[in-house]
């Protein structure tokens, strides 16, 4: 055990004055919060119960401990009641869940992965079904960072990811984001690209209906010429 006597005590004065807001057992770790001087966030690992905490103390501290004394008071609840109250949800259930949860917390950014401007197009397609207003951020990026900077397979892959993110292809800020893209691919003419596009449009016709004017527009009879 980590805690001298007085981080013990205290933390069962914690404790027994009901300060510890909640405790979930996930794994081998307890998640929990705990009020002090502020809301701490605190993380115990029950292998060794090492305890860490965003209060100014951070490890091993009266907070980690109050934790730990909920869970052995059996004042805990399994995540996996949690997750599996969360599987007889509906889609729209879920998302109205996760909505709350990201506009309460500040949680945006979970959801942007920054390692290159493909996933980051890949984070914002994510937030259009939580919010459509991020259709509007979806669109800027294309237009002022995406297409210019994406290799060739970047923009065919973003258009695979707008059909796989179930979005309104009627929509006519969906079809300005297509566009968008389509722009540039039909801009560099390169044959290849071009071929996978006809394939693609094949296959989703009926979301990518745009793409067959882009092709009467730029090639006299082009099923004969990829074909």
């Amino acid at each position: 055990m980590h805690y001298d006597i007085k981080i013990i005590e205290r933390g069962r004065e914690y404790y027994r004055n009901g300060l510890v807001k909640y405790c979930i057992k996930f794994g081998d770790f307890l998640y929990g919060e705990v009020v002090g001087g502020n809301i701490y966030k605190v993380k115990v690992d029950l292998k060794d119960y090492f305890g860490y905490c965003s209060c100014p103390y951070k490890y091993n501290c009266k907070h980690a401990y109050a934790l730990i004394e909920a869970y052995k008071n059996n004042n805990y609840i399994d995540a996996e009641e949690i997750f599996k109250n969360l599987e007889n949800k509906s889609k729209e259930d879920l998302l109205k869940i996760i909505k709350n949860l990201i506009i309460k917390n500040y949680l945006w950014e979970e959801f942007l992965n920054k390692d290159s401007l493909f996933n980051k197009g890949i984070g914002l397609l994510k937030l259009i079904p939580l919010d459509r207003k991020n259709i509007y951020t979806f669109k800027s990026f294309l237009r002022n960072q995406f297409v210019k900077k994406a290799k060739d397979d970047e923009l065919l892959k973003i258009i695979y990811e707008m059909i796989n993110a179930d979005l309104d292809f009627n929509d006519s800020d969906v079809v300005e984001s297509l566009n968008i893209i389509l722009d540039e691919i039909f801009k560099r003419n390169n044959k290849d690209v071009i071929k996978k596009i006809i394939n693609l449009y094949r296959k989703h016709k009926k979301e990518l209906w745009i793409i067959e004017d882009y092709l009467i527009t730029h090639y006299d009879n082009y099923f004969e010429e990829f074909d």
